[in-house]
């Protein structure tokens, strides 16, 4: 299996109510919107880190290319019901549609073709897992008491940073969120 090329385009649904932004805030410290704001950025952690989506996809677009005849696995979990494709066409300048075989997440993929795949949304996890709120309440609240401005340096310098499960597995180390998630991770 070779991909081409691919570009994924993914609008999340909102962030769940919980955990509770206000306590998150109380026991780091910080301001509730700061809280608010890092809660958010918890949930995409653990959500890469899982492979799954707890909040819903209101709208999912992947434009995706392959070299060879793939069996190609879709890259969010819940998958949706139906996934509308269409492949660019030089002789119309445009989208065609095109159906594609699609079973449990699975699609096969044709060489030579730019598919343009469109998912239906999916809803969002209710109620959440309570796993998964306390993982979410970990990360975040390791992630303030953190901060560099709370920490003392001497010198300090930024990289380019990457959404990785293997760049995220130190700060689940510490946070205790990649235990609490371990049993959602999908191979």
């Amino acid at each position: 299996m070779t991909i081409k090329s691919i570009e994924v385009d993914f609008q999340l649904g909102p962030v769940p109510a919980a955990p509770s932004a206000s306590e998150i805030a109380l026991e780091a410290g910080v301001t509730e919107a700061m809280a608010g704001a890092y809660i958010a950025a918890a949930y995409e952690q653990a959500e890469t880190f899982c492979g799954r989506c707890w909040r819903g996809i209101t709208a999912g677009e992947v434009l995706i290319e392959v070299d060879s005849l793939t069996e190609w696995r879709w890259p969010r979990y819940p998958y949706p019901a139906a996934i509308m494709s269409e492949v660019w066409s030089d002789e119309i300048r445009g989208w065609q549609a095109r159906s594609i075989e699609y079973r449990a997440g699975w699609l096969i993929l044709y060489p030579g073709n730019l598919y343009r795949l469109t998912q239906s949304p999916t809803a969002p996890i209710d109620p959440l897992p309570s796993h998964v709120v306390q993982a979410v309440a970990n990360l975040a609240l390791y992630q303030l008491i953190q901060l560099p401005q709370r920490r003392e340096f001497k010198s300090q310098t930024q990289g380019d940073t990457t959404l990785t499960r293997e760049a995220l597995m130190g700060i689940f180390y510490g946070s205790g969120a990649g235990a609490l998630l371990a049993s959602e991770i999908r191979k």
